[in-house]
């Protein structure tokens, strides 16, 4: 009898935890930004590839699982929009620290030559849930930082 009531009680554990895992949110990263692509205003934006993560920000593609990235082709606007989902905890920690990196050069390079993008930069962020790591920087910020809480948070 020991045995049976050991034996549910496993069943039980494995059952409530498949559970939780299944309620765990999953967000296609590409889809999202196809989302925020209908709504941004600024039309001189282009996407990145995966063998841009290395060069533009020090980010191991190996740390991705995935990603998408939208920024201005200008080089006056600041504009750059990217999201990353950390293959783990660990990743997703590497990433934010190179983000994190990234929106520091922004300020540096933005303060002085482009005042008014500064300004923007200023009013956005780089943001963790999980291992999902973003940095919106848009004049729409707070309405692209909407769409994209909406699709990875529970």
């Amino acid at each position: 009898m020991k045995k049976f009531l050991s034996l549910l009680l496993a069943a039980a554990i494995v059952l409530s935890l498949a559970a939780c895992g299944a309620s765990t949110k999953q967000a296609d990263l590409k889809k999202v930004m196809t989302d925020m692509k209908a709504k941004i205003e600024n039309q001189e934006m282009m996407d990145l590839t995966s063998d841009d993560l290395m060069p533009n920000y020090g980010i191991s593609p190996d740390d991705v699982k995935q990603f998408a990235a939208y920024v201005d082709s200008t080089g006056i606007k600041g504009d750059e929009i990217i999201f990353l989902e950390g293959k783990d905890a660990e990743a997703a920690k590497r990433i934010k620290e190179k983000l994190d990196a990234r929106y520091k050069q922004k300020e540096v390079e933005m303060k002085d030559y482009l005042p008014e993008e500064f300004a923007v930069l200023k009013k956005c962020s780089v943001n963790q849930n999980g291992n999902y790591v973003s940095m919106i920087v848009s004049p729409q910020y707070e309405e692209l930082n909407k769409i994209y809480n909406d699709a990875i948070k529970k």
